[in-house]
């Protein structure tokens, strides 16, 4: 875990590049209700990851939106979602934007939460080399397949819809290689030929596209696959989760920090710099922004029907034994 470090030098200039472009947006944008919040009120601990389904509270600090609210937020980085839920429920976060599937799992053991938000959704793929053989998912038998962390959205939806829809069973018709971290993947689909095939996320996926041109293919994209399941575009994925506490005691705050959620969340759709921005937030080429923005969305209501939907590959991958209560789940 690390605090953001968007108030460096290098950050500064690229936050002055983006102030006219965050203003012109802002025009005719209700003010803040945190504006009036009082100043003991305002300091916020906000874990996220810097990826591109998790951005959106890096945005928000790089165009000055939680200074603008009002609101005194240290934003803390994780290298993965378990490790941010841990510090979510050791009681050093106060919000986390991560996957649906780790949040039921810890709600479910009692960590006192709630899911207040959506976040993204989409963006899964399953990728080999162009010369694997590997044209369908049926072909992935006998063959070993990269994944991360057992427990994931990535890991459920693979052993619980992806591998069972090609007729086969994890673990036994197919070797899963799990806890991989994405460059650790795409290094052994095409480096050292360790694995088969990899189902990562994006950007890695895009970055892959753009490293190993046409040497590496996709032979499963979720998005396209599972897109219809929701209404509020692709299926649900990463969602913001709020502590009790913070709820039950200070919600004119996470009221406020909602609005610049859904604020931040309508600048990545509505505005044409919004890929330069998360190219620059993220350290990667815009055009590997663009390609994988074309299989993810960013989006801030939450499908509860549609996350249910995706909760159940959890319990169908034996990660949760029954599905959440979703009155109590969700923020209603």
């Amino acid at each position: 875990m690390k605090k953001n470090g968007m108030n460096d030098t290098k950050r500064s200039g690229m936050k002055a590049k983006w102030t006219a472009a965050a203003a012109a947006f802002c025009l005719g944008t209700a003010l803040f209700s945190g504006a009036a919040l009082a100043e003991e009120d305002t300091a916020l601990r906000v874990g996220s990851i810097l990826s591109l389904g998790t951005a959106t509270p890096f945005v928000a600090q790089e165009l000055g939106y939680f200074e603008e609210a009002g609101l005194n937020v240290e934003l803390l980085e994780f290298s993965d979602g378990s490790a941010m839920m841990e510090a979510f429920a050791a009681g050093e976060l106060d919000v986390a934007m991560g996957g649906i599937g780790p949040a039921a799992t810890w709600f479910m053991r009692g960590i006192d939460l709630k899911v207040v938000a959506g976040a993204n959704g989409g963006g899964h793929v399953l990728m080999t080399r162009a010369d694997s053989g590997i044209e369908t998912v049926e072909d992935l038998a006998g063959k070993m397949v990269a994944e991360p962390s057992i427990a994931t959205v990535t890991d459920a939806m693979l052993r619980a819809r992806i591998l069972p829809d090609g007729g086969l069973e994890p673990d036994v018709d197919v070797i899963l290689i799990s806890g991989m971290k994405p460059a650790d993947m795409s290094t052994s689909l095409m480096a050292t030929k360790e694995v088969d095939a990899m189902i990562t996320w994006e950007p890695y996926a895009a970055q892959a596209e753009a490293a190993y041109g046409d040497d590496i293919k996709i032979i499963y994209d979720a998005a396209q696959e599972i897109s219809g399941d929701s209404e509020t575009g692709f299926y649900p994925g990463n969602v913001v989760v709020a502590t009790g506490d913070l709820i039950a005691s200070r919600a004119e705050t996470l009221d406020t920090f909602l609005e610049v959620h859904e604020k931040t969340t309508d600048y990545l759709n509505e505005d044409e710099g919004a890929n330069a921005i998360l190219a620059s937030v993220l350290m990667l080429e815009e055009p590997v922004v663009e390609k994988a923005r074309t299989r993810i969305d960013f989006h801030y209501e939450i499908d509860q029907e549609a996350a249910m939907e995706i909760l159940q590959w959890s319990v169908d991958a034996g990660y949760l034994d029954e599905l959440p209560a979703a009155e109590e789940f969700f923020l209603q």
